[in-house]
């Protein structure tokens, strides 16, 4: 039987491997994501996206397609049923009434785009996801131009959104798909 102090040591060595491989594996995911992000054309946004999400430490490049994809299904979802409904609710005039009823469609239609762009990326069928990317953020992009584009010209009271789900959302998630079909070959 080996004496206590060895028991001890043993032990002690076990668990201080243990936590530095954790270490090395966090650094590795934070490079990853790193290097993912440098590719980006909103580099800070991509950072805050996956190392404010815990789920990012645990996946590989696949997941964080699937986090970028999840996370931008949400932010449409809820805008849809929480700032567009409370605008439905509110705008009394013709126009606006129109204008919201567009932006309401589009968003709907962009959520089960977006829901479809997660299922191709689960298969890997990386092309399928990338034309639906197109899809969902030129539906997004419409709810924005039908405030630009028809007169009396407006600013959209979903500008902030549009833009963050068109442009920031939608550039990360091309971003981490670009990045695994270049790993695939």
């Amino acid at each position: 039987m080996a004496p206590p102090c060895i028991k001890f040591f043993v032990s002690l060595v076990l668990s201080l491997a243990a936590v530095s491989h954790l270490f090395i594996h966090s650094n590795a995911d934070t490079d990853l994501i790193t290097n993912i992000c440098n590719e980006a054309d909103d580099v800070q946004y991509c950072l805050q996206l996956f190392l404010g999400d815990p789920r990012s430490e645990t996946v590989d490049l696949h997941g964080l397609a699937l986090i970028a994809i999840q996370t931008t299904i949400n932010k449409i979802q809820d805008t849809l049923d929480m700032k567009i409904s409370d605008l439905v609710r509110e705008i009394t005039d013709p126009v606006g009434k129109q204008r919201i009823g567009v932006c309401q469609s589009d968003y709907t239609k962009a959520v089960t785009t977006y829901k479809n762009v997660f299922q191709s990326t689960d298969k890997n069928a990386y092309q399928d996801a990338i034309d639906g990317l197109r899809q969902g953020s030129n539906d997004v992009v419409d709810c924005q131009d039908i405030y630009r584009t028809k007169d009396p010209i407006a600013e959209s009271p979903l500008s902030a959104e549009n833009i963050e789900i068109s442009i920031k959302l939608t550039g990360v998630i091309l971003t981490v798909i670009e990045y695994l079909i270049r790993n695939q070959r």
